[in-house]
């Protein structure tokens, strides 16, 4: 009988101990399960913050190219206006803005009504005579900055296309057309503050 109560009352308590240790290896696969969960969630906190440094680092500097554009629209606003022209026309026929910038420089010193003595007008020296009928020119708004500019970069990037990407022979082209032969022009442009 002594076994019988003895039984009575070990398989209860054998019965509940395994519950318990059941319940404590749910417990256990439980917090490891949420270990790896907060790991990982640190790990992807730790990421943000990063990137978000890094978005801050540059909202500061896009700030600071704000301002400092902001101020030199302020002081030099044909300047700055030349500038956005040649950006988006330089876009507009895939062009290097810098060439374009560099080829203002030397031929008109950013004078919007620059004349040469060979006939060319405005900020990129639009030979009137020799362009007129293929580009259809208004003689009365070559000194008009957005169209000089973009009659400018249509012709330069004709000599592109004629020189086959070659900057210096398109450069030449330009300057020179087929009948002259200054070399000085295209290394003036290529040695620019701007190129």
């Amino acid at each position: 009988m002594r076994k019988s109560k003895f039984l009575y009352i070990l398989v209860p308590f054998v019965m509940a101990f395994a519950v318990l240790f059941s319940a404590l290896l749910d417990v256990a696969q439980k917090n490891e399960s949420n270990q790896l969960r907060a790991d990982a969630l640190l790990a992807r906190l730790q990421k943000t913050e990063k990137e978000l440094n890094s978005l801050r680092s540059t909202v500061a500097q896009t700030n600071l190219i704000r301002y400092r554009d902001s101020v030199f629209r302020k002081r030099e606003p044909e300047f700055a206006n030349i500038v956005d022209v040649v950006y988006h026309k330089s876009r507009q026929y895939g062009v290097d803005p810098d060439l374009v910038i560099s080829m203002i420089q030397v031929e008109s010193d950013f004078r919007p009504n620059a004349v040469s003595n060979a006939g060319a007008y405005g900020l990129m020296q639009i030979n009137y005579a020799v362009w007129k009928d293929e580009l259809s020119i208004n003689s009365k708004r070559l000194f008009e900055i957005a169209y000089n500019i973009d009659l400018g970069v249509r012709i330069l990037k004709h000599y592109l296309q004629v020189a086959r990407g070659d900057v210096m022979r398109a450069l030449h082209l330009y300057n020179n057309g087929y009948l002259f032969n200054n070399e000085a022009y295209k290394h003036k442009v290529t040695r620019s503050l701007y190129y």
